[in-house]
């Protein structure tokens, strides 16, 4: 360990003023305060070391304060990010080393959390950050005066340079505010929104002269919550299914009058494309899983042999099946294992094309390992808690029982059993 680092300047210190909150007639009858985290200085070189990407990184972690993103969702999002390789300088000091912005990361993560039990802030933004934030009236002026700004002046002969209609139609364009986003945290937004549940719109009001002309398609769009998913019946979509999957969404996205004649054209091309679609994830996973077959590894004797046999195809001695595979590769094919789970993390960890573009997916094939483990009713400290062994003691709670070889009931081990079985032997031969 190199000792300059335990005197880096990045470590969060704390603020010695006390903060102008309605509690601060409790700290004059007595109470000691408590002294937040000041985040100035590793919010501020968290976000120098980002840069253009810090709009992202920000937006990503308000999504997780909020509740809206999962920690492994956070951690989907800022992967792309945030580097575990020292590039941040934090220190005039020579001798001290830079550090992360992984590091950086992790340590204004866990001062908001410190912050949460401390007291309140003065005010609802700290000043340092609507000033690095939010461009102040000054720099608006200046900006906006343009004096002896060589990159605005040539911006400006640039956009001068082009044609009328050219100008006209870059001022009609609208930014839009969430194009700044990552694509990942889009992502993320937009499968949190579809899992929340929608309230039903109230009907409007018909106005005085209207008919009875305008059809309510409400019902209809509501019988798509009523099918079932492919995951729940653990079934592949049949025709049916996807037709009665389609007819819903086109009455929501207004399609009803189109839907009729190319709805079962549709659900035909999606049943197909499903149909493609999985048979080439299993073609690839079998790939990545299994040897000795097309476009798996294939070892040396199975080649040798594969290769003999189709030179003994040609001359006539052996002939191939009904479904074109030869005798080596019949036995092979007979002899091979189904694929299960740990085929799934195998090719997972592979970098399949298709599991990486599949975020979900992959976590819940990654987690599916682990036992599922239901916490039972009652008051627990900090998600915790003893748990009841078989025999009625706790779990690590005495930690002589550690010494024992058998775990179990009095006279339920093997010698016990062992001797129960010589008792009845016994009997059966004295009777």
């Amino acid at each position: 360990m190199n000792p300059a680092d335990l005197s880096i300047a990045i470590s969060p210190t704390l603020t010695t003023k006390a903060p102008v909150t309605p509690s601060s007639a409790l700290n004059k009858n007595g109470k000691i305060p408590v002294p937040r985290v000041d985040l100035e200085s590793i919010y501020t070189q968290l976000k120098a070391a980002l840069g253009h990407q810090w709009p992202d990184y920000k937006a990503a972690v308000n999504a997780f304060a909020l509740g809206q993103l999962s920690q492994a969702e956070l951690s989907w999002v800022l992967q792309p990010l945030l580097s575990s390789a020292p590039s941040v300088i934090t220190s005039t000091n020579s001798t001290t080393s830079p550090l992360s912005t992984l590091h950086l990361h992790n340590t204004l993560i866990a001062c908001l959390y410190a912050n949460i039990q401390r007291d309140p802030p003065p005010s609802e933004v700290a000043p340092w950050v609507v000033a690095t934030d939010k461009p102040t009236s000054a720099s608006k002026a200046a900006g906006a005066i343009g004096a002896n700004d060589k990159a605005e002046e040539r911006l400006k002969r640039e956009v001068m340079a082009l044609h009328a209609r050219d100008r006209r139609r870059i001022k009609t364009l609208k930014g839009d505010a969430q194009a700044r986003a990552d694509g990942a945290l889009q992502d993320m937004q937009a499968y949190q929104r579809e899992l929340a549940p929608k309230q039903p719109a109230a009907p409007a009001a018909p106005a005085a002269g209207a008919s009875l002309a305008k059809t309510n398609w409400d019902l209809e769009i509501q019988r798509k919550y009523a099918q079932p998913l492919a995951a729940e019946t653990l079934e592949f979509p049949s025709l049916a299914d996807v037709q009665n999957r389609i007819e819903p969404i086109c009455y929501e996205e207004g399609v009803a009058g189109g839907a009729q004649g190319a709805l079962v054209p549709c659900a035909e091309l999606i049943e197909q494309a499903a149909e493609v679609y999985i048979k080439e994830l299993l073609g690839q996973l079998c790939g990545h899983a299994r040897a000795n077959g097309e476009g798996c590894v294939q070892t040396a004797r199975f080649r040798r042999q594969l290769r003999r046999e189709e030179e003994d195809v040609e001359r006539g001695v052996l002939q191939r099946n009904a479904a074109g595979l030869l005798p080596v590769e019949l036995d092979l094919a007979l002899k091979r294992e189904p694929l299960g789970a740990d085929d799934l993390r195998l090719a997972l960890r592979a970098q399949d094309r298709y599991f990486r573009h599949e975020p979900f997916l992959s976590e819940s094939i990654m987690l599916s390992q682990y036992p599922d483990v239901g916490l039972g009713p009652g008051a627990m400290v900090n998600g915790g808690g003893a748990k009841k062994g078989g025999a009625g003691e706790e779990v690590g709670g005495d930690p002589m029982i550690v010494d024992e070889d058998e775990w179990g009931w009095q006279g339920g081990s093997t010698a016990d059993t062992d001797a129960l079985m010589g008792v009845l032997d016994d009997c059966l031969a004295t009777a």
